[in-house]
């Protein structure tokens, strides 16, 4: 049996025609994918702006990690107490000396400080000398050492006997010969019982290595093998101690370095950046201001970096932060467009 013309044209009609549920369908796979597009749009900047913020971030975390500066403080802290220390162990080698059967022969005089002085601090000091209330010389040990420094181990016994104290140092002297700088130290000689305040029974005045009791202590910054140095001054500028030994007894402005010198007399400490002869630095300085009030002069201590060195793992940070953030967009751009091109070719 033939269909008729007009029943295949029907069939043919509706054929074409949507289903119920076809024209809704549309709708809403149109409206999700402008939503999509939106969405990516708001996102694109968003992720752009996050990244960057985040490789600031990330550059400032390394830069406040820099070490220097606590590596100053760390640096400064231990050479006081080495020091503090040696002025305690002084003390107590006077007390020892205090018997007035030592004291009275110089032969004792020279056994007791061989023998107390051989170990521990002390071994740092090359030579000593014993003195009467009166200033008189009673007995000395390894004064081959001392001798050369005879008129200022004087002058800081004078200035001891005259205004009292625990202890005295004297400035920081340099041997050029042995390229090491030289401390004398004076302490009035009391019985165990006896504070700073009586009568002494004599003064006890040694001669000490100081780069020797300071280089133990010396940091060296070595951020990736860089040529960092570490040093210790005076409040003249001269370099007492130093990780590199030829700069022991420099003055600090005539290598490049008065900036850092200045610093220190206004008072200022951390980590600061600044040139010297043309190459840029990182420093971290720390003073030593447990030395206040029992050396003559403050002493501070400096370490410093190539800043390029210093810097590299933040610029290492920023170089990828912007290369997520050049990737991030293009690949968050690309997929905004296909679904802005999605939902165009739906709508039609």
């Amino acid at each position: 049996m033939s269909e008729s013309a007009d029943d295949i044209r029907a069939a043919h009609i509706r054929s074409e025609e949507p289903g119920p549920g076809a024209s809704g369908g549309r709708s809403r796979a149109w409206r999700w994918n402008v939503g999509l597009v939106i969405f990516l749009m708001m996102i694109i900047p968003s992720s752009i702006m996050v990244v960057l913020y985040y490789r600031e971030v990330m550059a400032t975390y390394y830069v406040t990690r820099n070490p220097l500066p606590k590596s100053a403080r760390d640096m400064a802290s231990g050479i006081s107490r080495v020091m503090v220390q040696d002025i305690r162990d002084v003390i107590l080698l006077g007390k020892s000396l205090s018997n007035p059967v030592i004291l009275g022969s110089s032969e004792k005089i020279r056994k007791t400080i061989g023998t107390l002085s051989a170990s521990g601090s002390l071994e740092h000091f090359a030579g000593w000398e014993v003195y009467d209330a009166g200033g008189k010389s009673l007995g000395r040990y390894d004064y081959r050492n001392l001798e050369p420094y005879e008129k200022e181990a004087l002058g800081l016994l004078s200035r001891l006997r005259k205004n009292g104290g625990p202890a005295l140092f004297s400035s920081p002297i340099y041997n050029q010969k042995n390229r090491v700088s030289i401390l004398l130290i004076a302490v009035p000689i009391l019985k165990p019982d006896q504070t700073s305040v009586d009568r002494p029974s004599g003064y006890l005045v040694g001669v000490e290595n100081l780069s020797g009791v300071i280089d133990p202590y010396l940091f060296t910054p070595r951020k990736q093998g860089a040529p960092g140095l570490s040093y210790v001054a005076s409040s003249g500028g001269h370099i007492l101690a130093s990780s590199n030994a030829l700069l022991v007894g420099e003055k600090m402005d005539r290598i490049g370095l008065g900036h850092v010198l200045a610093r220190f007399h206004r008072g200022e400490s951390g980590g600061f950046k600044d040139s010297v002869k043309g190459d840029r630095y990182m420093f971290g300085s720390a003073l030593m201001s447990d030395l206040q009030g029992l050396s003559t002069h403050a002493w501070f201590v400096v370490l410093q970096a190539p800043e390029d060195v210093v810097m590299a793992k933040a610029r290492r940070m920023r170089f990828i932060m912007d290369l997520v953030a050049f990737v991030v967009a293009p690949v968050l751009f690309s997929v905004d467009c296909f679904f802005l091109f999605r939902s165009l070719r739906s709508s039609t």
